[in-house]
């Protein structure tokens, strides 16, 4: 495989971490995944999910984008929610920051940023401190293929990006145990 993240065959569903592969599906956790992931020695893998936690989850689209299950979405969040992005990124333990300022990426950005978004389908990867002068460059990278969910912060959003709120969301909520509980509920949707 060329990316970290979730990978399925037949219904058994492995995750992909830096470490190797394990199984998801209920009851098979010792089962080795049939999957290696090749040619991202130089690139590591961003997360490290925990084991999957039934319970409910919250129905939010913001948490839906943070969470474990990505589809290579747009989105847009306004500059006065940026801590909400940090808050939300606690439900996909990193080994790497999925929340980064723009500042903190070299130039040039779209050839470091680029192979970024087919690294994982675990995670997203967030974008914040956008100014105007990066409305060029965030509009190429919207251009170009990923398989996880790119999100953008700034003060121009990006025509085909979706907003999103955080309206209805509890700060308090326990950030990291909805993560998994988001995992499981893949697995179980997936099943």
């Amino acid at each position: 495989m060329s990316h970290y993240g979730l990978h399925r065959q037949d219904n058994l569903i492995f995750l992909h971490e830096q470490g190797g592969g394990r199984c998801l599906s209920p009851g098979l956790a010792g089962l080795e995944s049939p999957f290696r992931v090749q040619g991202r020695h130089w690139l590591p893998c961003p997360h490290r999910l925990g084991p999957p936690e039934p319970g409910p989850i919250v129905e939010h689209p913001l948490v839906r984008a943070m969470g474990p299950d990505q589809a290579g979405s747009l989105f847009h969040v306004r500059p006065e929610h940026i801590s909400w992005l940090w808050r939300l990124a606690e439900m996909t333990p990193a080994s790497e920051r999925i929340v980064e300022p723009i500042w903190t990426v070299k130039r040039p950005r779209i050839r470091r940023l680029e192979p970024r978004l087919a690294l994982t389908n675990a995670a997203p990867l967030v974008l914040v401190d956008l100014a105007p002068a990066d409305l060029v460059d965030m509009e190429t990278l919207a251009q170009l293929p990923r398989l996880r969910n790119l999100i953008v912060c700034g003060p121009i959003k990006l025509a085909a990006a979706t907003v999103l709120e955080p309206e209805g969301l509890d700060w308090n909520h326990d950030w990291p145990a909805e993560g998994r509980r988001q995992l499981h509920h893949l697995i179980r949707k997936e099943a």
